[in-house]
C-alpha cells in the first residue's frame, strides 16, 4: 500500500473546499481505492439454513439438483396427449387422478387424467387442460378450447439446471436465497465470519447522550448512527466510545482496536486543520493510509488505510457527511471484507418535483422525499446542510445530483437512492 498522502483535504464544506489545490477524486475512483485497504475475511462458518440470514456466502454455491426434477402440472386440470393438437369438442376418457406427490398411469390417445398443481405429468401426456376449459360427463371430458402440446406444463430444469451457479461468494443470505437453497436440499450454508467493526468518535466537544451538556458541548450523534447502520449490515459492532482530540491517545486506541477488529470507523478529524488528528493518529498506531479529497458534497474529506490486518475509515464529523461517505466508502470496504466486489450504488431515475439551481463541480447527495405527481412519483429535495439531521428523518432517500449539473427544470430525472436499500 502507498504511504500516507494528504491530497488537499480541507475542512468539510468550508470555503476552502471550493478552491482545491489539486484534482478532486471522483466517487468512481474513490470507491475502489477505499476498498483496496480492506482484505477479505477467510474464516468460514457452516450455519444451519435457518440461522444464516443476513450472513455473507463464503464462496459460490452451485445447484445439486435440477429443478423442477420432473415435468409437472402448472394448473389444476387434466393431463392429455395433445400430439399435433386437440380442437374444441374433442372428447377424452378420464383415466385416474394424480395429486402432488403421486404418480399416474401412462396415457394413450383419447385419454386424460385428472391432475393437480405440482403433480408429475404422466407418461404419454404432453399438455394440461385447465379445469375451466372442459365439461365433464360420466367419466369423460369435452374440450371447450383448443389444446397444444406443452400447455400448462412446468418443464424439468426450467428453473435450475444441475450445476448452475445459484449465488456468488459475498452474496447476502436473505429469505429469497434461503428458499432457493432449501429447494436444493442444502441444510448447511458456508458463510464468512461476520466482520467485527469498531466505531469511535473523536472530539473534545462530544458528550454521550444522557450526560450533562456543557455550554460548548454537543451530543455525539455519529457513533450511535454508525453503530446502528453497521449492525443492520450484519456486522458485529464494537462501541469504542468517544476519545478526545489528542493524536497520541487516538493512536493508542486505534492500535488496540486493530488487534481484534476487521474495520475501524472513526468520525471527526478527517480533514487537515490544526485540530484534525486522524491522519497522524493512524501513523502513530503503526498504520498506513491516504487522505482522499473527493468531488463529493457533503463529505469531501475521508481517510482510508490499514493498521496491521484491520482496515481503517476516517469519516467527516458532520452527521450527514459521515452518513454519505459511509454509504459510499464504508459499504465498499464491508463488501471487500465479505469477499464481494465493491460497487457504486446506482439509484433509480426519478423526476425532480421542482427547479434546481446549484454550483456544479461536485456530486451532491441531498435528502429527498417522494411526492405524488400527475404522471407518477416526483422527488422533492430537502435541506443539503450537512449538519442537519431532521431532513434525513423526513426524507425517503438521497437524491444524487451529477457533478456537472448546475440547473435542472422540473421533471428532470436524477438518481434516487432509497434509504430502504442504503441503510441495511
Amino acid at each position: 500500500m502507498p504511504p500516507l498522502a494528504v491530497l488537499d483535504v480541507p475542512a468539510d464544506d468550508a470555503c476552502a473546499c471550493d478552491r482545491p489545490k489539486g484534482a478532486l477524486l471522483s466517487i468512481d475512483a474513490a470507491i475502489p481505492r477505499a476498498a483496496a485497504w480492506a482484505s477479505p475475511i477467510t474464516d468460514v462458518n457452516f450455519l444451519p439454513l435457518g440461522g444464516a440470514r443476513g450472513r455473507l456466502l463464503a464462496h459460490a454455491v452451485q445447484a445439486r439438483l435440477t429443478s423442477p426434477a420432473f415435468d409437472r402440472s402448472a394448473m389444476d386440470g387434466y393431463a392429455v396427449r395433445a400430439g399435433d393438437g386437440l380442437e374444441p369438442g374433442a372428447r377424452l376418457s378420464v383415466k385416474g387422478r394424480i395429486a402432488a406427490g403421486a404418480r399416474g398411469i401412462p396415457l394413450g390417445r383419447g385419454e386424460a387424467a385428472r391432475i393437480f398443481t405440482g403433480a408429475p405429468i404422466p407418461p404419454g401426456a404432453d399438455a394440461v387442460v385447465m379445469q375451466e376449459d372442459v365439461r365433464r360427463h360420466d367419466g369423460t371430458i369435452v374440450l371447450d378450447r383448443a389444446v397444444r402440446a406443452g400447455a400448462h406444463i412446468r418443464s424439468a430444469g426450467e428453473d435450475v439446471a444441475f450445476g448452475d451457479r445459484l449465488a456468488e461468494g459475498g452474496a447476502r443470505v436473505d429469505a429469497r436465497l434461503i428458499a432457493l437453497l432449501a429447494a436444493q436440499g442444502i441444510a448447511m450454508v458456508p458463510t464468512r465470519r461476520r466482520p467485527r467493526v469498531a466505531v469511535l468518535s473523536t472530539g473534545d466537544e462530544l458528550v454521550e447522550p444522557g450526560a450533562p451538556l456543557g455550554p460548548a458541548a454537543i451530543y455525539d450523534a455519529n457513533r450511535p448512527m454508525l453503530l446502528s447502520l453497521i449492525q443492520a449490515a450484519g456486522c458485529e459492532v464494537v462501541d469504542a466510545g468517544i476519545i478526545r482530540d489528542d493524536p497520541w491517545e487516538q493512536g493508542e486506541r486505534l492500535a488496540s482496536l486493530a488487534e481484534s477488529c476487521d474495520l475501524l470507523v472513526t468520525s471527526g478529524g478527517a480533514s487537515v486543520g490544526e485540530e484534525d488528528h486522524a491522519g497522524r493518529a493512524l501513523r502513530l498506531a503503526g498504520g498506513d493510509g491516504e487522505a482522499l479529497a473527493m468531488a463529493l458534497k457533503p463529505g469531501k474529506p475521508a481517510l482510508v488505510g490499514r493498521i496491521g490486518a484491520a482496515a481503517v475509515l476516517g469519516l467527516p464529523g458532520n452527521p450527514v457527511s459521515a452518513l454519505v461517505v459511509f454509504m459510499l466508502l464504508g459499504r465498499a470496504m464491508l463488501a471487500r471484507l465479505g469477499g464481494a466486489a465493491p460497487h457504486r450504488p446506482a439509484g433509480l431515475p426519478v423526476p425532480l418535483a421542482e427547479q434546481l439551481a446549484r454550483k456544479p463541480g461536485r456530486t451532491e447527495f441531498v435528502p429527498g422525499r417522494l411526492v405524488r405527481g400527475q404522471h407518477g412519483p416526483r422527488l422533492a429535495l430537502l435541506s443539503s446542510n450537512s449538519a442537519r439531521l431532521r431532513p434525513l428523518v423526513e426524507a425517503d432517500g438521497l437524491a444524487e445530483i451529477p457533478t456537472d449539473m448546475a440547473r435542472a427544470a422540473p421533471d428532470t430525472p436524477v438518481a434516487f437512492h432509497a434509504f430502504s436499500g442504503l441503510l441495511c
